[in-house]
C-alpha cells in the first residue's frame, strides 16, 4: 500500500463503488436502449462530477482540516449547490477552494456563481 491513510483508501473504495454501480445501471439500460452513445456521455459525466465532488471534499479536508468533508462529505445544501454546478464551474471550483479558509468561503463562492 501507498501512503495513503486508512480514511483515504476508505473514500477510493466508495468512489469506486460508486463508479461500478453507475456502469453496471448504464449497463442494464443500454440494453434496453438502443441509444447507447447518449447512455455512456451521460454516465461519463456523472462519474466526472462525482470524481470532482471527491476531490473537492479532500481538498477542504485538508485545507481546512475538518475530517467530516471525507467522511460525511458536505453539508446538504451545499452539497446541492455544488451538484448543480457545470463540470467546467467544479474544475474553477477545485482551484478556488485553495483560497479558502472555512465552509463559509465556499458558501459565497457559489452564491458569487448564482448572481
Amino acid at each position: 500500500m501507498t501512503a495513503e491513510t486508512e480514511d483515504e483508501v476508505y473514500e477510493n473504495i466508495i468512489l469506486g463503488n460508486t463508479i461500478l454501480e453507475e456502469a453496471s445501471i448504464q449497463a442494464q439500460e443500454i440494453s434496453s436502449d438502443g441509444n447507447t452513445k447518449t447512455l455512456i456521455t451521460q454516465t461519463r459525466l456523472s462519474i466526472r462530477k462525482k470524481a470532482a465532488l471527491s476531490i473537492i471534499c479532500k481538498q477542504l479536508f485538508y485545507k481546512l482540516e475538518d475530517f467530516s468533508f471525507i467522511k460525511d462529505g458536505l453539508p446538504p445544501e451545499i452539497k446541492a449547490q455544488v451538484e448543480a454546478l457545470s463540470i467546467e464551474q467544479l474544475e474553477d471550483l477545485s482551484i478556488a477552494v485553495l483560497d479558502f479558509n472555512s465552509l463559509d468561503d465556499l458558501s459565497a463562492y457559489l452564491q458569487s456563481q448564482g448572481d
